[in-house]
């Protein structure tokens, strides 16, 4: 007769089932604590275990323990691990925390000073592997920073492991470690230099350095011209009958940047050409206008010449439009040395000015690149307090002649006098632009206050002179039909017509009981 066998009752299958599930909730712990049982069996005489069975040989597990043997030696107890085991990088820095922890609570050994290592090798890949290390504080807040622990595993230990090479990964990041411990990170060839450079020949030649930059600039400025005017109180009274671009030119030390917007309000004023309205604009657009060419007789000089002859090259039947008018406003070269040459034949402009500069501006240069250089030799080296006391002269070296070199005037002392009633003339239109109440004559001023730079300052006065219909010479068009001028934009549409187009505008971290890691992947 056949044996038979009976099955358990359904109920007692189940209460077998619970019982397991229970029994597995109530044994379940932490994740360190889980990695810890995964770990073989240690022994406080053995250091070095290869669960694989197969990645390291006895040769190479002698070698192996020869570098644990001299990480011993330097005052590290050391325990490595390989095993056959898929894990990301997070999971290896948490399991390699916890073989460290384990390797102290069996062996009893000095919790700052143990070191674990831990390799974790792809079952089906042996090129793909994670591998961790962690430390003890003595060396995570000494010699073996988080840093160098992250450099470790990802030049030393990792690299070989990619070719399945796990002897070389073991010794080469062992070695490393025992240096590290023993002197500290390795120091790159930049880092010996700036050490020595520091506290070698580094300070003294910056102080040097600095000595003669700062003797050297204060004979280029000692060189500068000098006026005997003193400064006269501001006024918006005209100093004389000269030409717009050339008062400009005199408060600026050389051609005004808006030289030719200025020589048109000028001409436009004298009747010479008339700034007519081109277009009122949208929402999207400007109002602009457009110049016409009405009596070439009326230019007085070279500047005027360059400004006229200019128009004459855009202008289509007599006229130039805005879009034409733009690249006239812009196109200064011609003018702005029209207005040299008047300067010159004056004795206006100091022909040593431009050299000065040039030094000037060398000796700044060369002194802030010598300053950053050198801070950067200080700040790698730690260099000593002459070594920075060096740095800071050679930037306030540096600054001094930058000052210098913003200060040094381009003109004579003759064109220094000339200048001063011309600066006060500046000074009292800027002051009157932000006084409603100052009365200002806008038809006489408009040219000389665009040349001076005050063509923005003076914006809201002549903007509220066109919304009140207040006439202005420069903008009389001469059309007499149209009942929409009075209230056109003109000077909105002027600055925007002569404006032109440019414009200005590896897993590491600290463990629980101290201490530190980093784990990477192959």
């Amino acid at each position: 007769m056949p044996s038979t066998r009976s099955s358990p009752h359904p109920l007692v299958r189940l209460l077998l089932l619970t019982l397991l599930v229970a029994a597995s909730a109530l044994m379940g712990t932490p994740a360190l604590a889980q990695d810890a049982e995964a770990f073989p069996d240690l022994d406080p005489a053995r250091h070095v275990y290869d669960q694989t069975g197969s990645s390291l040989d006895a040769a190479q597990l002698r070698d192996v323990e020869g570098a644990v043997e001299r990480l011993g030696a330097a005052g590290a107890d050391v325990v490595v691990v390989v095993r056959a085991l898929d894990a990301d990088s997070d999971d290896t820095f948490d399991q390699v925390e916890a073989l460290q922890q384990e390797w102290v609570r069996v062996t009893g050994t000095d919790q700052d000073r143990a070191v674990a290592v831990l390799v974790n090798r792809n079952p089906d890949d042996p090129t793909d592997a994670r591998a961790g290390l962690f430390v003890g504080r003595t060396y995570a807040e000494g010699n073996v920073p988080e840093g160098e622990q992250r450099d470790i595993v990802e030049d030393a230990l990792i690299p070989p492991l990619r070719e399945g090479d796990v002897r070389g990964g073991l010794v080469a990041a062992l070695d490393r470690l025992e240096s590290s411990i023993r002197s500290g990170p390795p120091v790159s060839a930049f880092d010996r230099f700036a050490a020595d450079a520091s506290r070698g020949w580094l300070p003294w030649t910056a102080i040097g350095l600095a000595a003669a930059g700062l003797v050297a600039a204060l004979l280029l400025h000692r060189g500068r011209s000098r006026g005997n005017r003193g400064a006269q109180e501001p006024t918006t009274r005209r100093p004389d009958d000269l030409s717009p671009a050339l008062g400009g030119a005199l408060v600026a030390g050389g051609p005004p940047m808006q030289v030719v917007p200025a020589v048109l309000l000028d001409l436009a004023g004298r009747g010479a050409v008339a700034i007519e309205a081109e277009s009122e604009g949208g929402w999207a657009s400007s109002p602009k206008v457009r110049v016409r060419l009405i009596d070439g007789g009326a230019v007085r000089d070279g500047v005027e010449r360059a400004v006229w002859d200019r128009l004459a090259e855009k202008a289509e039947d007599g006229v130039v439009t805005s879009s034409h008018l733009a690249a006239v406003a812009t196109w200064s070269g011609p003018v702005r040395e029209a207005v040299r040459a008047q300067m010159r034949e004056r004795k206006w402009l100091d022909p040593r000015a431009g050299a000065a500069r040039v030094l000037l501006a060398v000796i700044a240069g060369a002194l802030l690149l010598a300053a950053v250089f050198a801070l950067l030799l200080s700040g790698v080296g730690g260099g000593p307090l002459l070594a920075w006391v060096g740095v800071v002269a050679l930037f306030a070296v540096a600054v001094t002649a930058f000052v210098f070199l913003l200060t040094y005037p381009a003109l004579t002392p003759a064109g220094l006098e000339a200048a001063v009633p011309w600066t006060a003339y500046r000074d009292g239109l800027k002051k009157a632009a932000k006084d409603r109440d100052t009365r200002l004559d806008l038809d006489a001023v408009l040219p000389d206050a665009v040349a001076l730079g005050l063509g923005d300052a003076l914006g809201d006065r002549l903007k509220t002179a066109s919304e009140e219909g207040v006439p202005l010479r420069a903008f009389a068009s001469g059309r007499t039909d149209d009942a929409n001028l009075a209230a056109f934009p003109w000077w909105i549409a002027f600055s925007s017509s002569t404006a032109g187009t440019s414009s200005t505008s590896t897993v590491s971290g600290a463990g629980a009981g101290g201490g530190g890691g980093a784990a990477g992947s192959t």
